[in-house]
């Protein structure tokens, strides 16, 4: 691989890792499927197949990031409150993007409207 291909590789997991645990962060207890991780982070323009997504998790378990259960042959993983703090921006970690500072206020922004809505 070049080193422009590595870079984008290496630069597309941290992004997958983050998209990961922030969509953890709006399910309920913070804990989603491996099959509905891989929903959720296509929504957001990431394409990850799922050994690609089982793949991130078991590296975010091994970083205590989430921790990761095996339940009928697939993986269902538990953001932790590490996690948390990486996916909400408060504390970086070496192998996960950094959330952009913007994206925390768009992302209360859309949390207030959805909360209106449903009023």
């Amino acid at each position: 691989m070049s080193g422009t291909t590595t870079a984008m590789g290496n630069a597309w997991t941290q992004h997958l890792r983050l998209a990961l645990m922030r969509a953890m962060l709006d399910c309920p207890a913070r804990r989603a499927h491996e099959s509905l991780l891989v929903d959720l982070v296509a929504g957001v323009g990431i394409a990850a197949d799922r050994d690609q997504v089982r793949e991130a998790l078991l590296w975010l378990h091994d970083q205590e990031l989430v921790v990761g259960e095996v339940a009928h042959g697939s993986i269902v993983a538990t953001l932790t409150e590490r996690g948390e703090w990486v996916a909400e921006g408060k504390r970086d970690h070496e192998g996960v993007k950094r959330p952009n500072a913007t994206a925390g206020i768009a992302r209360r922004a859309l949390s207030i409207s959805i909360d209106q809505l449903k009023r």
